[in-house]
């Protein structure tokens, strides 16, 4: 399961991943990794459920670093991401 709080990528990704846009090599990469799957579903998420992943959006438009996560995530965000993980655990 793929989920994003982009609407517009994830309508993209759901009708084949064709983009005549700057980003179309993006999308046919992850059509391609898409395809190593034997089955995927794409849905939109409330940023609010995807909370994670929008700060880290927001840090890396502000940050002027270049910055790679290998192995441990950033303290300041690791609470939120067990808080993230926790209701899928459950299931």
């Amino acid at each position: 399961m793929v989920q994003s709080d982009c609407f517009e990528v994830v309508e993209t990704m759901k009708q084949g991943g064709f983009s005549a846009t700057a980003v179309a090599p993006l999308y046919e990469e992850c059509k391609m990794l898409s395809q190593d799957f034997s089955s995927i579903f794409i849905e939109h998420c409330n940023r609010d459920i995807n909370r994670v992943a929008h700060n880290l959006a927001v840090l890396a438009i502000q940050s002027r670093h270049t910055c790679i996560w290998v192995d441990e995530p950033l303290a300041s965000y690791l609470k939120a991401l067990v808080n993230d993980v926790t209701p899928f655990s459950n299931q």
